[in-house]
């Protein structure tokens, strides 16, 4: 009866001390993923700011080239404007004559 007993608080302890080990060693493995995992999502997160920032340069260039082409077609129709309004001015003394 008492070798029962002794069998028996054995083996619970036993059993406790090795659920403690399987939640100490095995509960840490899902964090250290968890953690793996927000550092990759991290370090493409930098990955891709540094991709953004080529592309951002990129546009960026992009869009002075688009300005100064804007600029350019509004010079040459103010000088179109101007010739025109010329070549009539022109006309009307022509015809005033």
């Amino acid at each position: 009866m008492k070798i029962r007993l002794v069998l028996k608080i054995i083996g619970v302890s036993s059993m406790i001390v090795l659920l403690t080990a399987c939640t100490l060693f095995g509960g840490n493995s899902e964090k250290k993923k968890d953690t793996n995992k927000q550092k990759d999502t991290k370090s493409k997160a930098q990955s891709t700011k540094k991709q953004e920032s080529v592309i951002d340069q990129e546009l960026k260039k992009q869009y002075q080239m688009y300005n100064e082409i804007i600029e350019y077609k509004v010079k040459q129709d103010q000088k179109l404007i101007k010739q025109s309004e010329e070549h009539f001015k022109k006309l009307k003394e022509e015809s005033d004559k």
